[in-house]
Order: structure tokens, then sequence, then C-alpha cells
């Protein structure tokens, strides 16, 4: 299913069964992420600085997620069971995600032009985690749900680039300021472009990811705030 100029999708998942895995539930209680976060960052960012190693985690997850399930989609109309009982995670040695592995054999899924549609049970998923990860690390849902859209912006451009998919589907979702029922998608414009005077586009998210806050992770490449922006929320920010 992910021959040739597809391969690169499915990097991400976990095909070995003997290399091991954590079940996604058990990943998402507190003492699994406090855990992992421990783990990956050390006890004093952990207490010092929660929302932004929870925006972190959220990053993974998306990139470990995302490019098998959007592209078997796009592709060949084919998916997996997303429930959060029917998914498990490799962890790398340092703590943090670094594989998927999906319960359930491959299955035809709707290629509904509609992209809400087509991908309902990826959407499911994404919200559930997001609530999930929201509530335990006081961070905004819009943070997470823009670190979603920045890897299905990523994925969806580099299918187009490398291949002749039609990318029309997800790149709807991101494109689409209302979902069909009226409320507002989360995705609209999770990433931007902007042609600079020197005719240059510059890739911009919408919500900033908070990376910045963590001097050893860094600011994020294609961050929204200008450095005075950050500064000023910073001073904002309760110590």
């Amino acid at each position: 299913m992910f021959d040739d100029a597809l391969a690169g999708f499915a990097r991400t998942m976990v095909v070995d069964e003997m290399r091991p895995v954590s079940t996604l539930t058990e990943l998402l209680r507190d003492e699994g992420l406090d855990r992992l976060l421990l783990k990956v960052y050390g006890p004093k960012l952990v207490k010092d600085q929660l929302p932004v190693l929870v925006s972190q985690w959220m990053k993974y997850y998306a990139m470990q997620l995302i490019p098998p399930v959007v592209v078997a989609s796009l592709a060949h109309g084919a998916g997996w069971p997303l429930g959060l009982d029917r998914l498990s995670f490799a962890l790398h040695e340092r703590g943090y995600l670094d594989g998927v592995r999906f319960h359930g054999d491959v299955m035809e899924v709707s290629v509904s032009e509609n992209p809400f549609e087509r991908f309902a049970p990826l959407l499911e998923n994404l919200q559930q985690v997001i609530e999930r990860l929201s509530a335990y690390g006081d961070v905004p849902a819009a943070v997470l749900w823009g670190n979603a859209g920045d890897y299905l912006e990523t994925c969806s451009r580099q299918l187009s680039a490398g291949s002749d998919v039609s990318v029309v589907a997800g790149y709807g979702l991101l494109r689409e300021r209302l979902r069909p029922d009226g409320r507002r998608n989360p995705l609209f414009n999770a990433v931007t472009y902007i042609e600079e005077q020197d005719g240059q586009s510059i890739r911009r998210r919408r919500t900033c990811c908070l990376s910045y806050r963590v001097e050893w992770v860094g600011r994020c490449e294609h961050c929204p705030l200008g450095m005075a922006a950050r500064k000023s929320v910073d001073q904002r920010a309760p110590s």
C-alpha cells in the first residue's frame, strides 16, 4: 500500500510484532503522561512548563499518526480503526512516541469529497486526545489543534509534491472555516503562506506551539509570533 513514492509516509508504522508498544489509553492516563514527560524533560520542566511539554507530546503524536492515516485514505480509500483502544505506540529510549501500531485489519473507508466525512474517524480521534491533553496540561486546545494541523499540512504538501495522488480532501480540512454542522473547524488555516516583498513565501502557523518558552526545545521555525510579541506573552504569563 505504501510502495515507491508513498513509502516515506509509512515510516512511523510499527509492523514488527516483537517491538514493544504501549496502548494509547495507558499513555493518556495521568500516570502514563507523568512518567513519559518526566523521563524526557525532567522534574523541573514538568513542574514549571507543563503546557509546553504537553504541546510537544502532541507534536509527536500527530507526527506518528497523521501521515499513514491520511495517505492511506487519499491514495487507496483505506484505513484502520482509530478508536483510542485500537492504537498503540512504540517509545524511544528517551521516552517520546516513536511509532504507531494499528490494531485491526486494513479496511475500506469513506472516499467522500466532503473532508469532514472522509476523515471523521481521524477527527474524532484527535478530538478525544486533545481534550485529554488539554485537561491534563492546562494547555489551550487551539495550541494542540495547531500542532495537528501543522503535520496535516506538511503531509498533504509532501504527498502532492511527490505523487499524483489528489490531496483536495486533505487540504479541505485546513481551508473550511466551519464544519458541516456549523461548528468552528479547529484546523482552519492552521498553516498559511505569506509572500514577502522579495517574493519569498514564508510558512506560518496560525497558533503558537509554545516551544519558545523552553530554551533547549527552541523556537518553532514557523512561529506566528515575532520576538517582541513572544517577550510580551512571557511577561504576562505567570512564573
